[in-house]
C-alpha cells in the first residue's frame, strides 16, 4: 500500500471508530437473572454479561455460580439454594415417562427455580430498594420472573440457550411452521415425514395445551405471592420481551424465519483465541504420536456416575482403541484405567477442541458442546440423553460429521466400531471443517452483535417499535384461525345452500314427472 493510500485511510478509520463509540449506549444499571442449577445457561452468557460491565454498564448477575475473584462493575447475587436435590433431578430425567408427565417434571423443576429465587433475601432486598434499566434473562419456562420489566419499569432481553421453539416463538411473536420446525425435544430435524411431521404437530400443540393448563397456573401462583402489586396478568407481562438473544446458526441448524427482534448468536461463549493446555494434558498428548480423543458428557451428566455396566464396557473399549483419550471424569480414580486413557474433572474444552491432535469427539451433544465442536471443525460421536440432544445429534449426522449410539443399549463392538469408523475415514472430518467455514463465514462475531443489539434496546427505550403485533394476540388470532374459520364456515353455508337448491329443484322436477304419468 502506497504512504498516500495509508494517509488517505487513516481518517476512515477513525471516523468508524468515533462513529461506533457514539452508537455506545450510556452506562446503565442492568440486572440479569440466571438462576438455574445446571452451568450451561450461565456459561454462555457470562462472558456477555462481562463484556457489557466492561463497557461501562453496572451488571448485577442472579446466578448459582458467582464469581471467584472480584470483576469490575460486577457484582453477584448468589441463588446457592437452587442446588439443593439437582443431582437427583438429572437422575430423574433419564426415567421413563409418557409425554405429559415429562412436561410436568420440567414444569415443577423450573417452578421451583422461579420461586427459589424470588424468595432468596438478596433478591428481595434488590426488588425493594434498587432500580435497574435493563433486565436479562434466560428465556425457559419461568414465566413469573418476566413480571421484572414491569417491576422495575425496564424493558427485557431475554436469553435462550437453545435456539427458539414454540413457546419462544410465542413470546417474540414469530412463527415457525409446524411442517419443517421441529419440537427441541422429539430428535427430528427440518427434514420430517408426514408421520413425522404429524407427530411433530401433535407434540406442540400438546405443549401449548400444557403451558395454559399447567405451567403458567403454576407461574401465575408464584407470581401473586412474591410480587402482589403487580395487576397485569402473567400472560400479558410475558409478552413485553423487547429481544430475544438466540444460541443458534443456520449452520448449526436450519434456515428458519424470525421476526426482527429475534437474533441470531450461536457460539457466544466462544473465545476469539485459543490458549494453551495445562502442562499434564499437553504433555500426555505430546507423549505419542497417537491420534486423540476427546469425550465429555457435559456439566450436568458426569461420567462417574455412569451405571457399572455401561462403565466397564467404555473402558474396555478405550483399552482396545490405538488412540489417547482425554476424558471428562469426575473422580480423581477410575478402577482399570487404561495407560491410554487421561481423566480430569475439568477441561478448557473450546482450547482441547482447538488442538490439531485431537480428531474427535464423544459428546452428550448439548448445543453448547456442538456449537464449540462446529467452530473448531471435529466432527463428533453422540451418546444423546435428553431435551434438545437428539436433534443436535441427528441435524450433526444429517449434516454429515457425526454418527450417533443409544447410549443405554450400545455394546461395546458398536461402540469401537463408531469410533473406528470416524477415526479412519476422512469424510467425518472434511465435513466437519467444512460446516465450520459456513459458522464462521458471518459479517460479525455473535459478541458484537449480541452487545450492538442490547445497547440498541438501551438507546431506544426498549425499542419498542421493533416489538410486532402477534406479541399481543392470541393463538386464534395469530394464525388467522378465526378469520379462516369464518370463511371456511361461508363456504360450506354457501355449498349447503346450493345442495338444498338442487335437491329442491330435483324433488320438484320428480313431482312434475309423477304427475304427468299419472295424467296420461
Amino acid at each position: 500500500m502506497r504512504i498516500q493510500e495509508i494517509f488517505s485511510f487513516i481518517p476512515i478509520s477513525v471516523f468508524l471508530c468515533l462513529n461506533y463509540s457514539a452508537l455506545r449506549a450510556e452506562s446503565a444499571k442492568i440486572l440479569a437473572v440466571f438462576p438455574f442449577p445446571g452451568p450451561s445457561q450461565y456459561i454462555l452468557v457470562q462472558p456477555y454479561l462481562k463484556q457489557l460491565a466492561s463497557r461501562g454498564h453496572e451488571v448485577t448477575v442472579v446466578n448459582a455460580f458467582p464469581q471467584k475473584e472480584k470483576v469490575k462493575n460486577f457484582r453477584d447475587v448468589p441463588v446457592l439454594e437452587v442446588h439443593e436435590n439437582y443431582a437427583a433431578v438429572i437422575a430423574d430425567i433419564q426415567v421413563q415417562r409418557n409425554v405429559w408427565q415429562d412436561m410436568t417434571f420440567l414444569s415443577d423443576f423450573f417452578s421451583n427455580v422461579t420461586e427459589t429465587a424470588l424468595k432468596n433475601p438478596e433478591m428481595q432486598t434488590l426488588l425493594k430498594n434498587e432500580h435497574f434499566d435493563l433486565i436479562i434473562l434466560e428465556a425457559l419456562h419461568t414465566d413469573a420472573l418476566y413480571s421484572l420489566g414491569r417491576h422495575f419499569a425496564a424493558p427485557m432481553i431475554g436469553s435462550s440457550s437453545f435456539g427458539t421453539d414454540i413457546i419462544i416463538d410465542e413470546l417474540m411473536g414469530n412463527i415457525s411452521p409446524l411442517s419443517y420446525a421441529p419440537q427441541t425435544t422429539i430428535g427430528y430435524t427440518d427434514h420430517m415425514s408426514y408421520k413425522e411431521r404429524l407427530h411433530n404437530a401433535f407434540s406442540q400443540l400438546l405443549e401449548l395445551l400444557h403451558l395454559r393448563l399447567v405451567h403458567l397456573p403454576r407461574q401465575r401462583q408464584i407470581l401473586k405471592k412474591y410480587l402482589p402489586h403487580i395487576s397485569e396478568d402473567i400472560w400479558d407481562l410475558r409478552m413485553n420481551f423487547s429481544l430475544m438473544l438466540l444460541n443458534q446458526h443456520f449452520s448449526l441448524s436450519f434456515p428458519r424465519p424470525y421476526v426482527p427482534n429475534m437474533v441470531e448468536v450461536g457460539g457466544l461463549q466462544l473465545q476469539h483465541s485459543s490458549k494453551p493446555l495445562p502442562l499434564d494434558m499437553q504433555q500426555f498428548i505430546n507423549s505419542s504420536n497417537e491420534d486423540v480423543i476427546y469425550f465429555s458428557m457435559g456439566s450436568n451428566l458426569k461420567s462417574k456416575n455412569f451405571p457399572p455396566k455401561q462403565l466397564k464396557m467404555i473402558v474396555e473399549t478405550f483399552r482396545k482403541i490405538p488412540y489417547k483419550i482425554l476424558w471428562k471424569f469426575e473422580d480423581p480414580q477410575l478402577e482399570g484405567k487404561p495407560k491410554n486413557v487421561f481423566i480430569s474433572s475439568w477441561y478448557p474444552q473450546p482450547d482441547v477442541l482447538a488442538h490439531p491432535r485431537v480428531k474427535l469427539f464423544i459428546s452428550h451433544g448439548g448445543l453448547l458442546s456442538t456449537t464449540e465442536s462446529v467452530s473448531h471443525g471435529k466432527p463428533m460421536l453422540g451418546l444423546p440423553m435428553f431435551y434438545d440432544q437428539m436433534m443436535n445429534i441427528e441435524k450433526a449426522k444429517q449434516s454429515g460429521f457425526a454418527l450417533s449410539l443409544d447410549f443405554n443399549s450400545m455394546e461395546r463392538q458398536d461402540f469401537e466400531q463408531s469410533i473406528r469408523e470416524m477415526m479412519s475415514n476422512r469424510r467425518y472430518s472434511n465435513k466437519a471443517k467444512e460446516i465450520s467455514r459456513l459458522y464462521h463465514d458471518k459479517p460479525m462475531k455473535a459478541m458484537d452483535l449480541a452487545i450492538y443489539w442490547t445497547e440498541y434496546v438501551l438507546r431506544h427505550h426498549g425499542a419498542v417499535h421493533l416489538q410486532n403485533r402477534a406479541q399481543k394476540m392470541n393463538f386464534l388470532q395469530k394464525h388467522s384461525i378465526d378469520t379462516l374459520g369464518v370463511l371456511i364456515g361461508c363456504v360450506v353455508v354457501v355449498l349447503v345452500l346450493v345442495d338444498m337448491i338442487i335437491y329442491n329443484l330435483w324433488k320438484l322436477a320428480m313431482g312434475e314427472r309423477v304427475k304427468k304419468e299419472k295424467v296420461q
